[in-house]
């Protein structure tokens, strides 16, 4: 594998990367680039069109028929990651509420108590999802 980098000041910023076959680095390479090295950003896919989402408009991330999802103002986003993966990566204003869900608390509405003494979160767009009670005392923790 070889190597250039060319600086010319005066030129458009351009990355390309000649490879024999599509493997892990290579799409790693290609969200890194596409993301200016940004963290604050995450890979999504739309439909089959990569796109890069801004961590501050996910509401939440969640697996659906045991697929991962972002959710941005009620539209999905296929994420090609785990949810541990995602969860080790996103700053500290995401809480994970149960074992399938990381929530942005930013967009938090309100908790809701059930009748089976288990708490719902409701966001604020309306959806809504239970929170583990093991979930619920560390964010209770953290809230004090």
């Amino acid at each position: 594998m070889k190597f250039k980098l060319f600086i010319n000041p005066n030129s458009q910023e351009i990355v390309e990367a000649t490879v024999h076959r599509k493997n892990d680095f290579s799409t790693q390479l290609e969200q890194f680039v596409l993301s200016n090295g940004n963290s604050n950003v995450i890979s999504a896919y739309d439909d089959k069109d990569l796109i890069m989402l801004n961590l501050d408009n996910i509401m939440m991330f969640t697996i659906i028929e045991n697929k991962f999802f972002a959710i941005c103002n009620n539209k999905q986003y296929h994420i090609r990651k785990r949810l541990y993966q995602i969860e080790e990566i996103l700053p500290t204003n995401f809480w994970r509420i149960n074992k399938s869900t990381i929530i942005n608390r930013s967009y938090i509405d309100q908790f809701k108590e059930t009748k089976t003494s288990g708490v719902n979160v409701i966001m604020k767009n309306g959806l809504s999802d239970y929170v583990s009670r093991r979930c619920f005392s560390k964010i209770r923790k953290e809230l004090n």
